[in-house]
Formats: structure tokens, sequence, C-alpha cells
């Protein structure tokens, strides 16, 4: 009876000391319940593979200092110049500018002073044809313009003037020479200008009388 009893002690003791044991465990040594770790999730990656700052979702990704730099546009060609038999590339003895024709002085074969060279009349082929003059007038203003053929005039570059075999007198009483735009814009005008209205049918004289 004695030696039951010790035995059902002895189980009593190691149950309370396996529950201990366990409560330890679970509670920890300071006695109070262990808190789960926190874990911190890792940032997100982008589809290029690169990660994305949670607070500033719309930020780009850095750029990869081993990539290579953009190819430069390619140079377009160099144009190729015209041939040569189509390039002047200096004015020979013979030949006269026009700029240094128009306005060159216009003496008659006197010696007399009769104009100035306003014009130079070219062909479709680039050919003169002849020449305008500005003749009389006061500093320009009034002045006549006269066209002469490119044969009636003998140019002089190394005088600056150009003579004829005409006197102002002359070229004074020779018909105005028109431009093109001047002739049409005269007939505009006169297809513009209304037409004359008729005159007025005469009165008839003389009283009438009833029957």
């Amino acid at each position: 009876m004695m030696k039951r009893l010790l035995m059902t002690t002895a189980a009593a003791s190691l149950l309370a000391i396996s529950a201990t044991a366990y409560a330890q465990d679970n509670t920890g040594a300071s006695g109070q319940s262990q808190q789960p770790p926190v874990v911190t999730p890792p940032p997100a990656t982008n589809e290029s593979g690169g990660t994305t700052d949670m607070n500033n979702p719309a930020s780009p990704p850095a750029a990869d200092p081993a990539a290579p730099a953009p190819a430069a546009a390619a140079a377009p060609p160099p144009a190729n110049p015209p041939p040569s038999d189509a390039v002047i590339s200096a004015q020979s003895d013979s030949e006269v500018r026009a700029d240094q024709i128009i306005g060159m002085t216009v003496y008659n074969a006197e010696g007399e002073k009769v104009g100035t060279v306003h014009d130079i009349l070219l062909d479709k082929e680039g050919k003169a044809t002849g020449v305008v003059l500005s003749v009389g007038g006061v500093l320009g203003v009034g002045a006549k313009s006269v066209g002469l053929t490119w044969k009636e005039i003998d140019v002089k570059p190394d005088q600056q003037q150009v003579q004829i075999s005409y006197t102002k007198d002359q070229l004074e009483a020779a018909p105005d020479f028109k431009t093109t735009e001047q002739i049409n814009s005269e007939m505009n005008a006169q297809q513009a200008a209304p037409a004359a209205a008729p005159p007025p049918a005469p009165a008839t004289g003389g009283t009438s009388t009833n029957p």
C-alpha cells in the first residue's frame, strides 16, 4: 500500500515538472508571450529588372553607366557641284556685268550727255537685245524712258559710259518705252472704265391740239 502511494506521488511530480517546462518555453524567461518577427517585404521590381521606390513609384530606373551611348545621326553626303563646263569661275576682260552698265552715263558722238542707262532688255535665251535710257528730267524726276536696240549703243566699261549716235532732242522726240506691266495696266483700266452714257433724245417741238 505504501509502495503504491509513493509511485503515485512520483508520477504527479513528473507531470507538474513537465507542465512547468512547457509553459516556460511558450512564455519565455520573462513570463511574457513572444511576438512574431516583423518581416519587411522586398522592394518591388519593374519589368526591366530595376527596383522601384515605393514612396515614388513613378520614378524612372537609374541609367546604366555601362550601357552604350545612342548612335548619332549620320551626316548627309556632300553635294556634287555642277559640271565644269557649266560654271563660270571668273569674269573675262570681254565681259561686262549688267550692274556695271545700269547707271552709266550716255553720251552722243559730240560728247553731249543725253541720259543714263536705266535697264537692260534680255530675250528668253538671256541675250541682251536692248537698253532703256532715262532722258531728261531733274534728278530722275520727270525723266522719259526711251528704248534702243543693243546694236545702237557702244559700251565703254573703261570710261564708265555708253555712246550713241543720237542727240537729246531726237531721244525726247522718240516714243515712250512701256513695260509689259504698264501695257497690261492701261488695258485693264480701259476695260474697267464705264461705257459712256448715250446722249439724251432731243425734245420734240410744237403743241398738240385735242379734236
